[in-house]
């Protein structure tokens, strides 16, 4: 009796260690990620090149959009395309306000908001859709933002936009996206502890199982497309203004909607380090690759989504998460059976066998 309680006690503290290991999985993550950002921040405007500060801007820029789509792609679960439309509408507040006379700072806020309104008003109908419907209905939003921006040559002929040079230096710009990084980082390290985030996570695993447990899915659903629009729409007010001048083509651009849901799923969607780290490995292979006047690109990005939907369905965080919980289920019958073979031996003493 005495060996089974001990073996027991043992299995449970064991069994104890390991889920408070994986309940402190985002921690690390979170973490992991200040840790990394830091180091981005402090080494890379020390090394003193201006190619590669102008290159880790535009890295930071993508891990910012794939951290955006993480709230209603990764969390929620709903494949978002449309993306590009917030981060074209960010770009556009800030060219228009640019244009008018207005401070950049309130281009940047009135693109948030612009951007957010928009999100509700457009997730009110299409939020209803699921599936592969979702994706296409927002993919086609995109499209025609970019159409109606030609057209209705906003800001300029065919929408091009000129804008006056920038009062602040390439590292301002830098430190910017750092910051709105880490921004994106501790909010989705809040949502995947909050109740608000555990909704966002049922809707994902069950919409309908997730209603008759007496979540407001709709209203859930529309709150995270939201989320998403805001650091998409300031990551484009932030681009336009670093770039001086832009047309439809290059800020409402439907492949950067796919990129980075590459970079999520790349990572790990709805994880709170994968985001990150996708944009960082992918983006900065990306553009090693073009300084070797490497000509295929899209065939690249189109290689990795195949490559990462079949190989890859839980992103390389969730790989990383899976190797450790296996190693340390390994170390916990590891334990057991040393235990066992312990409790055998003092039988054996005991008993004079």
């Amino acid at each position: 009796m005495a060996s089974n309680a001990g073996a027991e006690t043992s299995r449970g503290s064991g069994s104890r260690g390991l889920r408070h290991a994986q309940g402190r999985t985002w921690l690390w993550n979170l973490l992991i990620g200040i840790l990394i950002l830091g180091l981005i921040a402090t080494l890379v405007p020390a090394a003193g090149d201006p190619n590669d500060l102008n290159i880790w801007t535009q890295i930071l820029m993508f891990c910012v959009l794939a951290q955006g789509w993480n709230f209603i792609g990764g969390f929620t679960g709903y494949a978002a395309f449309g993306n590009v439309a917030f981060f074209g509408i960010g770009a556009y507040s800030v060219g228009i306000c640019l244009m008018s006379g207005q401070p950049y700072w309130v281009g940047l806020i009135v693109g948030a908001l612009a951007a957010g309104l928009f999100a509700l008003l457009l997730g009110l109908p299409v939020l209803r859709l699921r599936g592969h419907y979702f994706a296409i209905a927002t993919l086609g939003v995109a499209e025609a933002l970019r159409e109606l921006a030609a057209a209705q040559n906003i800001g300029g002929s065919g929408g091009t936009m000129a804008l006056p040079l920038p009062a602040l230096g390439p590292s301002s710009f830098f430190f910017a996206f750092v910051a709105l990084s880490l921004a994106c980082l501790l909010l989705t390290a809040w949502l995947s502890r909050s109740k608000f985030g555990y909704a966002l996570i049922a809707i994902r695993e069950g919409e309908r199982a997730a209603e008759a447990l007496g979540i407001e899915t709709y209203r859930h659903k529309v709150a995270a497309f939201v989320l998403s629009a805001i650091p998409t729409a300031l990551a484009g007010g932030l681009y336009a203004y670093q770039r001086t001048g832009f047309d439809p083509g290059a800020v409402l651009n439907v492949g950067f909607s796919v990129e980075t849901v590459l970079l999520a799923f790349l990572g790990g969607a709805g994880t709170v380090l994968g985001p990150l780290i996708g944009g960082i490995l992918f983006e900065y292979g990306s553009f090693r690759l073009l300084t070797t006047n490497f000509t295929y690109h899209n065939s690249l990005l189109g290689l990795a989504i195949i490559i990462v939907t079949i190989f890859l369905p839980q992103g390389l965080v969730g790989l990383a998460g899976e190797f450790l919980r296996r190693r340390a289920t390994g170390a916990e019958r590891g334990n057991r059976f040393r235990e066992g073979v312990r409790h055998v031996r003092r039988y054996i003493t005991a008993n004079g066998i």
